[in-house]
């Protein structure tokens, strides 16, 4: 705990109190009272919304009891104080999340909490680490989320590597992505790694510099920067099976150069290489053009007309934005995607949720939980399977039904007054079919087309001419083009030439039907070669997306620790597995809303199945990927057994 805590007055307490989440306070305040009183109150007042907390008679006693709690930590000179009784912890949380934690998920949900920030990392057999490790190296692409985390988990285990990052900061996409109005749409608390879970963040969704400054603090606290190649762009790998290492050629300012490693992960994602659209002409356009991953330092759109084409995340992102100091904004739009409305979208924390976080025990970590506690595996389904048996023309299931009746309701309000807007700004296929875009109460992009000064084009777009864009007959003069047409998503490690035994391309691997990788990470084929945020890893099945990141990242890691402790050389991924995997895969996709053919969308590829989204359920995933060098006898899980030995051959 900080000074702040030890020179705070009541009225200060109190105050910071009054910001607090009260379903946060009820979990962790039992944790660490046992009160009874917390236990007979009853759950649902504690859950509901900020504006009616005010005013329950529950939430205000629960808020006195922490205060009157922190008032006696702060007295008795803030001693050293731990979480607890472990066999209370189930209970607490449960309290927290407003439902039952099963007990046999407990342990997930305790690794969630971050009482050990390092659990998703590298765990030697023996005391000491083993000397032969220094012999091993390892090769890390990329410095976004994936590519932070490996490098900080590679140096705490002592295993030597290489970070090659292409751009001049770390970042990856939240580097590149600098269009007014980027930001996240996870809540930040649940878009961090686990060792990060206590950085002070200043909005609970960040703006994009909010959160490249959380990268850069990364890269500087756990001392990983000096690792890392910045400006290296790795063009080629190629393994070698006699030497049993991975030759990589990469390019910097100076030239060509190459190098051998033991073993690669890759974490360059699926969002970083932009996609533009084939429209005639756009190479005459006269004014300043580009795609919201290319934003131009140059490009000022103060007082200028602007064109927007795209209408997913970034499109409905940029536009409010844009739209409050251009000239004129067109928003050129093919489909209407679905948003989600926020409150706190683009607003910053209150400061007291700060000090909360700095001076309660324990209050981050559960805010991390409460987060992560909506998106339970076991409830999330009732909005993203299928149900064979519902009968609604709009939607998939009566929990979809819900989502879609919320949402239609938000833009007939917003819109109300324009009501020609509303069929044209409501999607035809049903929610989450395609990326679900988080928007702020008051701040939106259904706020911006009110505006006299933006124009909702649905026409198609026939050509780009010199001066601007023509669609539907009618030529829109434009100063700028900003192109927010998304990315090249399924099309995994381009443009890098990547080549496994034998000299076997990955992309001739992959051309049957998309790319796929056994539990996201690993191709027959290609010893060695991890991918974090590979195939099928952007998570629908429970928990965050960087969750299952950072699950997928400990399997590489824990699987190069068990080839340095065995002294082998290499391990791939059985032809075998690799389909079992895959038919498993396939089987839950077929369940999902987004396999719906209304939406058309990097959801699903050209062969019509999904190379993107993980569908499985993260606490199956979690089991799978926990212990591969197989120091762990844990059960196997329909026919699957990610262990050295079994789908996992060991050389």
């Amino acid at each position: 705990m900080t000074d702040e805590l030890a020179s705070a007055s009541d009225a200060t307490i109190e105050d910071a109190v009054r910001h607090a989440d009260a379903a946060v306070l009820r979990g962790l305040l039992y944790q660490l009272t046992c009160d009874p009183d917390i236990l007979a109150m009853p759950g649902a007042p504690i859950t509901m919304s900020r504006e009616r907390e005010a005013d329950d008679a529950n939430v205000l006693a629960l808020k006195a009891k922490a205060a009157n709690f922190l008032k006696r930590y702060r007295d008795d000179g803030m001693p050293s104080i731990d979480i607890g009784p472990v066999d209370r912890l189930r209970q607490s949380l449960s309290l927290s999340a407003a439902y039952e934690i099963p007990a046999a998920d407990f342990d997930i949900w305790l690794e969630e909490l971050a009482l050990d920030r390092w659990a998703r990392g590298v765990r030697w057999q023996e005391a000491e680490a083993p000397a032969s490790r220094n012999g091993f190296t390892v090769a890390v692409i990329g410095t976004g989320i994936s590519g932070l985390n490996v490098a900080v988990q590679l140096k705490r285990a002592g295993i030597p590597f290489v970070v090659f990052e292409k751009n001049p900061e770390v970042g990856g996409s939240w580097y590149e992505n600098r269009y007014p109005g980027a930001r996240v749409d996870t809540a930040s608390r649940g878009y961090t790694h686990l060792f990060g879970y206590d950085y002070p963040f200043s909005h609970g969704y960040s703006p994009r510099e909010v959160n490249l400054n959380y990268f850069r603090w990364v890269a500087s606290e756990f001392g990983v920067r000096d690792h890392i190649r910045f400006g290296t762009e790795v063009e080629a790998m190629v393994w070698n099976d006699d030497a049993k290492k991975w030759a990589l050629t990469v390019r910097d300012a100076s030239g060509t150069q190459s190098a051998d490693f033991n073993a690669v992960i890759s974490c360059v994602g699926f969002l970083s290489r932009p996609k533009l659209p084939d429209i005639p002409g756009i190479e005459t356009f006269e004014g300043i053009s580009c795609h919201t991953a290319t934003w131009p330092d140059e490009l000022d759109v103060a007082n200028k007309r602007i064109a927007v084409v795209g209408s997913a995340a970034s499109g409905y992102q940029t536009v409010p934005v844009i739209a409050k100091s251009a000239a004129h904004t067109f928003l050129f739009q093919r489909t209407p995607n679905w948003c989600f409305e926020d409150r706190g979208y683009v607003k910053e924390l209150a400061p007291q949720i700060g000090w909360l976080e700095r001076n309660f025990p324990f209050y981050g970590n559960f805010v991390r939980f409460r987060i992560a506690s909506g998106y339970n595996p076991a409830l999330m389904k009732y909005g993203l399977h299928i149900d064979p048996e519902h009968d609604d023309p709009d939607t998939v299931s009566a929990g979809n039904k819900a989502t879609r009746d919320i949402c239609v309701e938000f833009i007939q309000r917003k819109l109300a007054s324009r009501p020609e807007l509303i069929e044209k700004m409501t999607p035809k296929s049903p929610p989450m079919a395609s990326r679900p875009i988080r928007v702020d109460t008051d701040d939106n992009i259904y706020e911006a087309l009110l505006r006299d000064d933006v124009s909702l084009v649905t026409d198609l777009i026939e050509r780009v001419t010199p001066q601007g864009v023509v669609a539907g007959g009618k030529e829109y003069d434009v100063d700028a083009i900003v192109f927010a047409t998304g990315f090249r998503a399924n099309d995994y490690l381009w443009p890098m030439d990547v080549r496994g035994r034998g000299g076997v391309k990955i992309e001739d691997v992959w051309k049957v039907d998309g790319p796929r990788a056994y539990l996201g990470s690993m191709v027959p084929a290609f010893p060695n070669l991890f991918m974090c945020y590979g195939p099928n890893t952007n998570n629908f099945g429970g928990f965050t997306v960087v969750d299952l990141l950072e699950l997928v990242a400990q399997f590489a890691l824990r699987s190069i620790a068990g080839l340095i402790e065995r002294g082998a050389a290499s391990v791939e991924v059985t032809e075998d597995a690799y389909w079992r995997f895959a038919h498993l895969l396939d089987a839950e996709d077929r369940k999902m809303v987004y396999m719906d053919k209304r939406a058309q969308n990097y959801y699903r590829n050209e062969q019509g199945r999904s190379s993107v989204n993980g569908p499985i359920d993260i606490r199956r995933m979690y089991r799978w990927l926990h212990d591969p060098a197989g120091n762990d006898s844990g059960p196997r899980d329909d026919g699957l057994s990610p262990r050295f030995g079994e789908d996992l051959i060991v050389r």
